[in-house]
């Protein structure tokens, strides 16, 4: 099984969410960086790749791509 980039970020944080919202699709996610996050576990430059099987690219794009449309409660206005 080959890993391959769904999505890159440069945040911890966001990592483990989009991790999750792939997890919580049935689609296995790893994070993937520099080990720099370990060291600066704040916003920077290394970029953090959530890693996907290659099968399931395509999917992975769907699920992240209807996450990013979920409007925010702050979005009734």
């Amino acid at each position: 099984m080959e890993l391959v980039p769904v999505t890159t970020v440069n945040d911890t944080g966001l990592a483990n969410v989009v991790r999750g919202v792939l997890e919580q699709a049935g689609i296995e996610a790893v994070i993937g960086g520099t080990g720099m996050e370990d060291v600066y576990p704040t916003p920077s430059v290394n970029p953090l790749h959530i890693l996907v099987s290659e099968t399931d690219l395509d999917r992975a794009r769907d699920v992240l791509a209807q996450y990013d449309t979920v409007p925010d409660d702050g979005d009734d206005e």
